[in-house]
């Protein structure tokens, strides 16, 4: 598995949804699970910007490689949540997609800004950092990929398994990146492989945990992997990953399904009634509001709610 950033930065591009029958988007149901996984697919795509500060302000911004590469991974992104949204808007489902956004990133409080800040803290301090965030990267990014698959799998709806898959080709591409250049750091080099592994196991969180809560991405991976085939599909991830110089029988999806199958157990409405109540909405913050935070005008102050 090569990766060229030179045919990288020619060849990137906003997703190509020339083609795609976007009027026959209602003519197939999508299931309130399916509905649940966009939405949360969506506003995960749609924080990659901020995803991106964190990589920024660590040593990894020295690599003029990486950060080409991120200027384009940000940018393929940005589209990616961009046609999921327009997707559930054609379904019949209507918000704001600037209000969407900005009301994700006000519910993160200072959260964002703490990680930001232990982020940077810890990279200036472990010259080997940057190979954990290229592993997470890996990870993230092949899963994130799975993750659509599934979805596909699940529901069945032929204007989304076209729109999906041609958003997969850019998450493989991304992975590819990622994991060749966890490798390459890796390589040889035992104290970063030691970090590595440490680190995965103690602070390694699935995709989307601080922007959503655990109980939605426990939602998420049972909708999507609660089966024997989901659960071989995080296994092989696990398997993949393990390729990586350092990282040999590491397990970190497989676990995640796991210790959400454990909350399940303990109480059979977890997660589930998430899906069942159509719980996808985002709530306005109750301090935070957008227009302050932004100083953009436009938006309409309402209310703090009690």
């Amino acid at each position: 598995m090569s990766f060229s950033i030179e045919r990288y930065k020619e060849e990137s591009k906003k997703v190509d949804t020339a083609g795609i029958a976007w009027d026959h988007v209602t003519k197939h149901p999508l299931s309130k699970g399916d509905l649940f996984c966009l939405h949360y697919m969506m506003d995960i795509e749609n924080h990659v910007p901020l995803y991106l500060s964190h990589l920024l302000v660590t040593r990894a911004c020295m690599d003029p490689i990486l950060t080409a590469f991120l200027a384009c991974w940000n940018y393929e992104e940005l589209w990616h949540g961009e046609n999921i949204g327009k997707l559930l808007n054609l379904y019949g489902i209507e918000f704001d997609t600037q209000d969407r956004i900005a009301n994700v990133r006000a519910n993160l409080g200072v959260q964002n800004s703490v990680s930001i800040l232990t982020t940077m803290a810890g990279s200036w301090m472990l010259k080997n950092f940057s190979a954990v965030y290229l592993s997470i990267g890996a990870i993230n990014e092949l899963s994130t990929a799975t993750g659509y698959g599934a979805l596909i799998r699940k529901s069945g709806h032929p204007v989304l398994k076209d729109l999906l898959s041609r958003i997969i080709k850019d998450e493989r591409r991304h992975f590819a990146f990622y994991y060749n250049s966890a490798k390459e750091w890796l390589a040889d080099n035992e104290r970063a492989q030691r970090l590595d592994r440490w680190m995965l196991n103690r602070v390694w969180v699935p995709v989307g945990v601080g922007v959503k809560k655990q109980e939605e991405v426990d939602a998420l991976a049972l909708y999507l992997f609660d089966d024997a085939e989901g659960e071989k599909e995080l296994l092989e991830i696990d398997e993949k990953i393990g390729r990586l110089p350092g990282l040999a029988g590491i397990k970190l999806m497989s676990r995640a399904l796991y210790e959400a199958r454990e909350r399940v157990a303990r109480n059979p409405r977890w997660a589930w009634r998430l899906i069942e109540n159509e719980q996808w909405a985002v709530k306005p913050p109750k301090k935070s509001l957008v227009g302050e935070l932004t100083g953009r005008r436009g938006y309409v102050v309402a209310e703090e709610t009690p």
